[in-house]
């Protein structure tokens, strides 16, 4: 497939959250776009996507923001000035992936990294499934308590992973790169988002409690944003039924895995949006500046 991968001049670097997010600060997103082209990514149904120019499939786009480590050092320059970097809470990426294969030419992930151990904010939640994140671990490690590594495992079953995501990394390469940030002193949060078809909870909660010091559980229903609006208009249902998966819109598997993973991991295990802002909440118990 031709992918779309014109560099884009960065207006800025970072923006003020909201809905799913609310919890963080900022966003920041090193590209527009992802090469991965996830059919259920909450994405396609953002302005972002129906007003991208030329009018492009998902997935068929993926713009590097050149000049967006320069934007950020001077925004975050700003911040510090002002005694205010240790408010920033900040979530990288919501809608694009910074490890993408498009990283390994650009380095523009890297290059906000090296910003953020320059002048470090309060937290940094880097989010992906991309083994390209092995590259800067070091970095991501050397920000210590700030910085936590959220990487998405939606299934523990390759075939799962192949009929939904084609062109994500396979859960092999996946689980592999979680141990290697473990042995490196990251702070990892596994994100089973969206919950896909597995194997059982027993097996696949087990591999997850063994990869990361936290679990975050999510669905359709609770994560698309719309409550499965935003899923309905994708080609999910019609797979869910091609695959014989059952009702797409059904929770149960999802909260069957969160059961069995509370059950043995109790404040570890988070469920959707409550679970993807509890590492805010956990920084910032008495409420979090989000004047900025």
């Amino acid at each position: 497939m031709n992918v779309d991968t014109t560099p884009r001049p960065a207006s800025g670097a970072l923006t003020k959250t909201g809905g799913f997010l609310a919890g963080f600060t900022h966003t920041l997103q090193p590209y527009i776009g992802c090469q991965f082209g996830c059919e259920y990514c909450y994405v396609k149904g953002l302005s972002v996507h129906r007003f991208h120019q030329p009018a492009l499939a998902w997935g068929q786009y993926a713009h590097p923001r050149v000049g967006i480590a320069e934007k950020l050092g001077k925004e975050l320059a700003r911040y510090a000035a002002k005694g205010e970097l240790e408010q920033l809470s900040i979530f990288m990426s919501s809608a694009t992936d910074p490890y993408q294969g498009l990283e390994r030419r650009w380095r523009l992930s890297r290059a906000c990294l090296d910003r953020f151990l320059e002048m470090p904010p309060g937290l940094l939640v880097l989010q992906t499934r991309s083994p390209f994140v092995q590259d800067d671990l070091a970095r991501l490690a050397a920000l210590g308590s700030r910085g936590w590594l959220n990487f998405t495992l939606e299934t523990d079953l390759d075939d799962v992973r192949r009929a939904v995501t084609p062109r994500c990394p396979a859960i092999a390469q996946r689980v592999e790169t979680i141990r290697r940030a473990r042995q490196a002193g990251l702070n990892v949060q596994v994100t089973v988002s969206p919950c896909l078809p597995y194997s059982s909870p027993a097996q696949f909660g087990a591999l997850l409690l063994s990869l990361g010091q936290r679990v975050i559980v999510d669905s359709y229903t609770s994560g698309d944003g719309l409550q499965g609006k935003r899923t309905a208009a994708t080609a999910i249902p019609a797979l869910y039924e091609s695959q014989a998966w059952g009702n797409w819109r059904s929770e149960d598997a999802a909260c069957a895995l969160h059961a069995w993973l509370t059950s043995r991991a109790g404040e570890r295990i988070g469920w959707s949006q409550a679970g993807f802002t509890k590492l805010v909440a956990a920084k910032w118990p008495n409420g979090h500046n989000n004047r900025q």
